[in-house]
């Protein structure tokens, strides 16, 4: 049994608490299984504990984590065809309760469909060659199932539509990418807090040179009609250099996502988000050395509950802690990789690769986890943003399937509040629309909760908030609330100059003809919140 110790400040609840972060390893609690580079840990019979899964070209084994801390270790002897050496990815992709799983290796890819009482798997392989790099399961058309996304190291990546009956049909109509290769990274989030999910492409590209557009950076804004419209150079996201991976987390619990990228031949990068999804890159005043290159595998948790995401990567330093102020402390640790859960049920993060098992050994700092249950939307919850309320104000968490490099991460929310005696609030936004919202919850524990059971009485404005289209436009830009006619509006430049402050008319629209090409944000304010949203004007 190994264990290290590291430590950092707990600052979320104002005070200057030494709290310590140790990992043990705790191999001896696992079968040896058959391993291969990508580790999944996800819950896989719907008890919303987190599972160790490893996928070989022999069968699946699943470390089944019990209530009491111990794990029932199952291996499903099986022929693999497309052994996931290169990303695994999880969901419930046929809604019958257990997890299913996409397996991507350097040629074909595959989808592992789990039966109805969750005691074997069928593979679906897919005859289309791809040299798969990163893989996601994510509901990219909103129709309440769960489609994927898979990188094309060499070509044009492919999108999976689900059609609803276990078939995982190649669609490029779902999501239209840049035909070109060098994409290893796709991470899907919601930059732009307009209430759908986006999806941000770290690319690189092996023998090019600088300036090459396969090794660009691409943000692929939802413009919430089925369509997706790439703008990275117009938020400052378009990064030349060779890029592994991005980590997309509130570093400083601010309200909206910042993003930490690592790269190859140049600076790595730590965007900052300004609130209205654009980016300033901030690495010379974190504390991480922007030099520290080579890294592939990249993610982001709180590992010692002290409210601010660490960073956890294959760099020199493997672990960053957040110093709650925008600075990192690196630390060391024996490990660089590996999918993150929490392996034991006592609220720490714990790490697990290749057939080792890293335990957090916790603190005395508080936590809670939420799990989902969709009902409208998908049955993971994924897409769906999680956000709690207390002393410190607020954080947020979006539910993921497929962060990091090539691992499977947990798809429970996962928060450590520190000191914090409890938390005031969770509001959970489902893909759907549906707000939930729980007063008080118990701290210190997990909580799930299903899709529409905790419904907040919304007005249309706060269930559905606004559309603005067309986007791009070149004449004007309507509005689909109804009862918005006459309401002032603002429309600010890129540079936050107003250049036009007009009122909506009565056919709910603004006249923005006259206004020059480029990025431009609408303000205004609905039942006395402000919002603003963006679009681009041809």
């Amino acid at each position: 049994m190994k264990k290290i110790l590291l430590y950092s400040f707990a600052i979320l609840s104002g005070a200057s608490l030494f709290a310590q972060v140790s990992f043990t390893s705790r191999n001896e609690l696992i079968d040896n299984f058959p391993s291969v580079s990508s580790t999944a840990s996800v819950d896989m019979n719907g008890d919303y504990l987190d599972d160790y899964v490893r996928v070989s070209n022999s069968g699946i084994g699943i470390d089944y984590q019990q209530p009491d801390g111990t794990f029932n270790s199952v291996f499903y002897s099986m022929s693999i065809q497309n052994d996931p050496n290169w990303s695994i990815a999880a969901g419930d992709i046929d809604g019958n309760g257990y997890t299913d799983l996409v397996l991507g290796n350097g040629s074909r890819v595959s989808f592992l469909f789990a039966n109805n009482d969750g005691t074997g798997y069928t593979e679906q392989p897919h005859p289309e060659y791809i040299f798969s790099q990163r893989s996601n399961i994510v509901d990219i058309d909103n129709d309440g199932d769960l489609d994927a996304f898979v990188c094309h190291d060499v070509d044009e990546s492919y999108p999976y539509r689900n059609d609803g009956n276990q078939n995982m049909v190649l669609d490029q109509t779902l999501i239209q990418t840049l035909d070109l290769a060098g994409n290893y990274a796709s991470l899907w989030v919601d930059y732009d807090n307009d209430g759908d999910t986006d999806m941000y492409l770290t690319k690189c590209r092996q023998g090019s040179s600088p300036g090459d557009p396969e090794r660009t950076n691409a943000m692929y804004r939802n413009n919430g009609d089925g369509t997706f419209t790439e703008v990275a150079q117009s938020i400052n996201l378009a990064d030349n250099a060779q890029s592994w991976t991005t980590i997309w987390q509130d570093f400083d619990n601010d309200g909206d996502f910042d993003a930490y990228t690592v790269n190859h031949d140049f600076e790595n990068r730590f965007y900052e988000n300004d609130g209205s999804g654009v980016f300033t890159d901030i690495i010379g005043t974190t504390g991480i050395n922007p030099n520290d290159l080579g890294a592939w595998e990249n993610q982001g948790a709180d590992f010692n509950n002290d409210g601010f995401v660490d960073i956890f990567s294959e760099m020199s330093k493997e672990l960053y802690i957040n110093n709650g102020d925008m600075t990192f402390t690196g630390m060391d640790l024996p490990f660089d990789e590996g999918a993150i859960g929490d392996f034991n049920n006592d609220g720490y993060l714990d790490v697990a690769y290749n057939g080792q098992l890293w335990m957090n050994d916790g603190g005395t700092n508080r936590y809670i986890k939420i799990g989902l249950k969709g009902v409208q939307s998908n049955p993971n919850g994924i897409g769906a943003r999680v956000v709690i309320f207390g002393e410190w104000g607020t954080q947020m968490r979006e539910i993921r399937s497929g962060t990091g490099f090539s691992h499977m991460s947990s798809l429970i929310a996962h928060f450590g509040i520190g000191t914090a005696s409890g938390v005031d609030k969770i509001e959970i936004y489902w893909p759907s629309g549906i707000v939930d919202v729980i007063e008080n919850p118990t701290i210190s524990t997990q909580h799930i909760y299903v899709e529409g059971e905790n419904e907040l009485a919304v007005t249309d404005f706060e269930k559905n908030g606004i559309s603005i289209y067309p986007n791009p436009t070149s004449s004007f830009v309507n509005f689909s609330l109804n009862g918005i006619e006459g309401t002032p509006v603002k429309v600010i430049d890129i540079n936050g100059k107003t250049v036009l402050n007009t009122n909506i008319s009565s056919n709910r629209n603004i006249n923005v003809e006259t206004l020059t090409s480029g990025v431009y944000f609408v303000q205004l304010e609905v039942e006395n919140k402000a919002v603003n949203y963006k679009f681009i004007k041809e």
